[in-house]
């Protein structure tokens, strides 16, 4: 009988540790992405766009998983006030990975994009190399992630 129930307590032991080893937003928001139909993959992991933009501000959430629009060419959408701008954002993973981490290059900087002008040059192992960004008027626009070459940008347009 206490072999029984030594044996039971092991087991539900293991059950209980391996149920708490995600941590909720990299491992969730990475389920998420797994999940999202028509999420693009950027070197093989689900790519957001994080930064101000969002609540919570650098979440990796769902709905701002970036989608293919032609090829390496993806674009999520955020909604931007006059009011609360400039706004810092990236493209990352949910991790913060390494060459996944998209955030503006040296030859950008300071990595302010203005509208309509030229696209901002990413670093995919950025550290806190943030785009700043300034709508022209309150609404929903979407935010590229362009691959060109070796070389990644971001700008922005107003939803057609």
């Amino acid at each position: 009988m206490y072999k029984k129930l030594l044996l039971a307590a092991l087991v539900s032991g293991a059950f209980g540790l391996t149920g708490c080893a995600s941590d909720g937003d990299a491992a969730g928001a990475g389920s998420a992405a797994a999940a999202g139909a028509g999420a693009a993959d950027v070197f093989g992991k689900a790519i957001f766009l994080r930064g101000e933009l969002t609540e919570p501000q650098w979440a990796a959430l769902p709905e701002m998983l970036i989608q293919p629009v032609s090829e390496n060419v993806w674009k999520a959408k955020a909604e931007l006030k006059v009011d609360w701008a400039p706004y810092k954002y990236k493209f990352a993973d949910a991790s913060w990975t390494p060459g996944t981490n998209f955030g503006y290059s040296s030859e950008s900087a300071p990595g302010v994009y203005e509208w309509g002008g030229n696209p901002i040059v990413l670093n995919p192992s950025s550290k806190f190399e943030e785009v700043k960004i300034t709508p022209p008027a309150d609404g929903v626009y979407d935010i590229y992630l362009e691959k060109q070459g070796d070389k990644f940008f971001t700008y922005a347009k107003d939803p057609q």
